[in-house]
């Protein structure tokens, strides 16, 4: 009996952009057992009931209508209960609504991979807008690790608050150039966990990108939803991370899964000023990190 496959695509604002995700997939999935379930995060322009009212009369496209903007993790968690508890799915796939499925075999590589690892999570090999090969987080930071980004983002933000970012920001770009003038450029504090070449090998144990990461029968067997629900953005790959480790899941990255990814157009579309946009990242980024970090302590 061949095994099914469930798509969640997170909605919020950006309706062209979901219904050409929706398209990618109808056009390539190779099975006819898939089925698309929309979760629309209560977009405030209604365009989660226009979505309902298209694909109304649709035989693989549900779309479900959330009361409140849930975020990333609770409102991904939804359609992956969906598609776990009433289209009872062998696989389900989250994937960002500004991905894009380019290639016939998708479904095939999966169960190829699930049949060769027994895999807990999977994920493919991401190509962004400039046709570049997204990074990979090949290493798995220490707790000191969190905890400095914590203390930099609180600063990061109060500097923001009280308009100091500018004067702070300037001294920066000086102090780098400076530096890149005399030949010792300054290294990002993220390099050495991340990948930026060999994106074409599989690799284990890595952190994937929740643009696009795939559930297996065997992830299911251990949690009732995708992701940690108590974050709102962000940290989310990481928590999963974290998940997987503790009940010994394969986390594999295999390059011959291939998606397209546009970035952030959702995100983006919360507050198109920059300062707000940022400001907004900020106050996110602090709250998954204080979960993160509780959850690393508890582990110890």
């Amino acid at each position: 009996m061949s095994r099914s496959i469930g798509f969640v695509i997170l909605h919020y604002n950006t309706m062209k952009e979901t219904m050409d995700c929706v398209a990618s997939i109808d056009n390539n999935i190779d099975t006819e057992k898939y089925h698309i379930v929309i979760v629309d995060n209560a977009s405030p322009n209604g365009s989660g009931k226009e979505l309902e009212e298209y694909y109304e009369h649709s035989e693989k496209v549900t779309v479900l209508l959330s009361e409140e903007n849930l975020g990333f993790a609770k409102g991904n968690n939804i359609g992956y209960q969906y598609c776990v508890q009433k289209l009872k799915s062998d696989f389900v796939c989250a994937l960002n609504n500004d991905t894009l499925l380019i290639q016939k075999n998708f479904f095939s590589l999966i169960e190829k991979e699930f049949e060769q690892s027994d895999f807990g999570i999977l994920g493919p090999r991401i190509i962004l807008r400039d046709g570049s090969t997204n990074i990979l987080y090949y290493r798995f930071p220490e707790l000191q690790y969190f905890e400095n980004e914590l203390r930099i983002h609180k600063n990061e933000y109060w500097q923001m608050k009280w308009g100091l970012n500018y004067p702070i920001v300037a001294f920066k770009l000086t102090r780098d150039k400076i530096c890149k003038l005399f030949g010792k450029p300054r290294e990002s504090r993220h390099k050495k966990y991340q990948l930026f070449d060999h994106l074409d090998q599989r690799r284990e144990d890595v952190v994937l990108h929740g643009c696009c990461i795939i559930f297996s029968p065997r992830y299911m067997q251990y949690y009732q939803d995708a992701f940690h629900p108590d974050t709102f953005l962000y940290k989310e790959e990481e928590l999963l991370y974290l998940r997987c480790k503790k009940k010994g899941l394969k986390i594999v990255y295999n390059p011959e899964l291939v998606i397209r990814h546009l970035e952030d157009i959702a995100t983006n579309s919360v507050n198109r000023k920059r300062r707000k946009r940022i400001m907004y990242w900020l106050e996110n980024q602090i709250q998954s990190l204080e979960i993160l970090i509780d959850e690393l302590n508890k582990g110890e």
